[in-house]
């Protein structure tokens, strides 16, 4: 039996040991998950813009007084896609050709054409955004910087596109939200048709869709009666849909959306690995029958995101 002045020490070591790592992942913990600095906020005529700033230089925005992310991103860090739903909507660009035109409907931090034009530099990428404090919070807290392949526009994005001449990209991707919800003017067939008459030949329409909404359903039964068809990808375990769609429905299908997204991973490093994010995610949509949605429903708001 050991002395208990050798008991008293290896238990005081013990402890200190103990008290030790309990405080380091104290410490580790608060670093961590420490409640983010809130590094801007500002009021617009569409409400309020918020930016703020985790530990380790993640930074988030936020709009109106909805608690939903529109962006989060690293400053600096253009390849790297942080929400899981941005990844899944890079399937889009495997879709399009390396020069090929781009639209964005809807700015947020600048993530996804950032990412954009990174990975595709000799792209053309428009951006419009109907809040003019967006695109100056995403230039001086996200980094976006606009050049002469990449181009912010400051207005509503269906006019935008309704003004657009016809033929005029071969990749449309809507994801614009307000608080936390599409716009009413950015979901029915008119304006769908609209997208539709400005995709060129073999063009694609990629759009953010939450499942859990009541528009879902009638959503999707807009785009298949304007497209003839629409291809599912869910966002990991999330309530989150990516829709992609296109006029030449035979075109698409999860065998090709695979393809294509293996083929844009041998040529870029993504960041990730979207060929399985495809292929896990791919479904069918319902078969549920609605009404599609019009503008006489909702009337045409005088700004949408």
């Amino acid at each position: 039996m050991p002395p208990r002045s050798g008991l008293r020490r290896g238990r005081w070591g013990a402890a200190a040991a103990l008290a030790t790592a309990c405080l380091a992942l104290v410490l580790g913990y608060r670093v961590l998950v420490r409640e983010t600095e809130v590094v801007f906020e500002g009021e617009s005529a569409f409400g309020r813009v918020r930016v703020v700033e985790r530990a380790d230089g993640l930074r988030s925005l936020y709009t109106g007084d909805g608690e939903a992310r529109q962006s989060a991103l690293y400053p600096g860090r253009p390849r790297h896609l942080e929400l899981a739903y941005t990844r899944v909507a890079v399937v889009g660009l495997a879709l399009v050709p390396a020069d090929g035109r781009i639209l964005y409907v809807g700015l947020g931090g600048g993530a996804m054409p950032m990412y954009a034009r990174a990975i595709l530099p000799d792209a053309r990428i428009d951006v419009v955004e109907i809040d003019p404090l967006v695109v100056e919070v995403a230039r001086s807290h996200f980094g976006f910087r606009p050049d002469a392949r990449m181009a912010v526009h400051t207005g509503d994005g269906r006019a935008f596109v309704e003004n657009a001449p016809p033929a005029s990209y071969d990749l449309v991707v809507l994801d614009a939200f307000s608080d936390d919800d599409i716009p009413f003017a950015l979901t029915t067939w008119q304006f769908l048709r609209a997208v539709r008459a400005r995709l060129a030949p073999g063009g694609v329409v990629v759009s953010n869709l939450w499942s859990s909404g009541r528009e879902y359903e009638p959503m999707l039964a807009t785009y298949d009666s304007v497209f003839g068809g629409v291809h599912l990808v869910r966002v990991g375990h999330r309530s989150q849909r990516i829709v992609v769609a296109a006029p030449d429905r035979g075109r698409l299908g999860r065998a090709s959306l695979i393809r294509a997204s293996r083929e844009l991973a041998e040529r870029e490093e993504l960041g990730f690995d979207l060929p399985a994010l495809v292929a896990e995610g791919y479904e069918r949509p319902p078969e549920r029958r609605v009404p599609v949605l019009d503008d006489a429903q909702g009337g045409r708001p005088a700004g949408s995101r």
